[in-house]
């Protein structure tokens, strides 16, 4: 764990004092009003703060949240139960690294650095778990193509000699006749 990749100042600190109601944070992330609500219901977003008048407040962390959890449900395609599990792992992570940069000790900073590791190698598992999966679909989906390809290719090949056909029929008088019959 280098200082510069996981120090304490990387990303939004959780006890930030920033707070947004639901109109900037649904600005900030993309989500809706709903889906946040949602995830906070889920437990994927710690419960947030209220005014006065009962509008949602959000940290800068809530929101740092909220965009993982869009990151992990868009690009990695996770459902909720792995996006909870994936969280879990930021946050035993996150206390980790916490723990690592408020010691010297330097055999606590090697087993803490060991934990370090497997929670990170737990989460290269899940990827390329999903990548496998996703690496078959693409080629479920290739296969598929290839033969609609196919297909199509031996049909233009049939409508090209019908066309032919066609043409040489009945382009000519009929044998014994003439053109009007």
């Amino acid at each position: 764990m280098s200082e510069s990749a996981e120090s304490p100042s990387a990303g939004p600190s959780p006890d930030s004092t920033s707070q947004h109601r639901m109109e900037e944070v649904v600005r900030r992330t993309g989500l809706t009003p709903r889906a946040i609500r949602y995830y906070e219901e889920l437990g994927l977003v710690r419960p947030c703060e209220r005014t006065a008048g009962g509008f949602r407040l959000f940290t800068d962390a809530d929101i740092a949240q909220l965009l993982r959890i869009n990151e992990l449900q868009t690009l990695l395609g996770f459902s909720l139960a792995e996006i909870k599990q994936t969280l879990r792992v930021d946050a035993m992570r996150a206390e980790v690294r916490e723990a690592y940069f408020g010691t010297t000790d330097p055999a606590v900073r090697q087993e803490l650095l060991d934990q370090a590791l497997g929670l990170v190698q737990s989460q290269i598992q899940i990827i390329d778990e999903r990548m496998e999966r996703l690496t078959r679909l693409r080629e479920e989906q290739m296969e598929r193509l290839n033969r609609i390809r196919a297909r199509r290719a031996e049909l233009a090949a049939e409508l090209a000699t019908a066309r032919q056909g066609a043409r040489i029929d009945g382009g000519g008088p009929a044998p014994g006749g003439t053109r009007d019959g």
